[in-house]
């Protein structure tokens, strides 16, 4: 229940993303989708700007350069559809059925 529920969330967040890219394609002519990385920066800056230093000190620098940099300047809606759709779907299988009762219908 807890993971279908967060699946929809991010799917909310991801077709409000959308919809904001879509919006400012109709105000400036061009499409240029959000970035994860100016999400999370809207939110909380100061985490945004800790999370380099700690990759690249305390895990590896290939990781930033190679995972996170690239995942950070992806288009924002994308980065959340796809896990909410993948929480939805995998929390919508584990959901125990009904059995019907012999003589229902």
């Amino acid at each position: 229940m807890l993971l279908r529920v967060l699946g929809w969330i991010l799917l909310a967040f991801a077709l409000w993303l959308g919809a904001r890219d879509a919006l400012a394609l109709l105000e400036t002519g061009g499409f240029d989708p959000t970035p994860v990385g100016q999400v999370w920066a809207d939110i909380h800056r100061d985490s945004l700007l800790l999370l380099e230093p700690g990759i690249v000190r305390h895990v590896h620098p290939a990781l930033w350069e190679w995972v996170v940099f690239p995942l950070l300047q992806a288009p924002a809606a994308l980065i959340f559809a796809v896990p909410g759709l993948g929480l939805a779907l995998a929390a919508r299988s584990q959901t125990p059925r009904r059995r019907r009762r012999p003589g229902w219908r």
